[in-house]
């Protein structure tokens, strides 16, 4: 299932990527935050941030994949993370 993920990180920044599952997202989501770490000034504030991405990141690949498997578009927030998952159509 083709999918377009979109991710804000506080204090980081965000991005967008298509990607092919749900699992992939998830590798795309915590990679972003690993590599975020050299944002940070003092290692709790990171720590924070990627506990919040493994709250999200565990939702996303359950009710996320869910969700995508009906058809329909999922988001999700925990602190300073947000992610948003859809299905992309084919053109035609």
């Amino acid at each position: 299932m083709a999918l377009w993920m979109t991710w804000e990180l506080e204090e980081v920044g965000r991005a967008a990527q298509a990607v092919d599952s749900v699992d992939e997202a998830a590798r795309w989501l915590v990679g972003s935050a690993e590599r975020s770490k050299r944002a940070f000034d003092v290692e709790w504030r990171w720590q924070r941030l990627m506990d919040s991405v493994l709250r999200l990141r565990a939702r996303m690949l359950d009710e996320g994949r869910e969700s995508l498997a009906r058809g329909t578009s999922w988001s999700g927030v925990d602190e300073g993370v947000e992610v948003r998952l859809t299905v992309r159509r084919g053109r035609g």
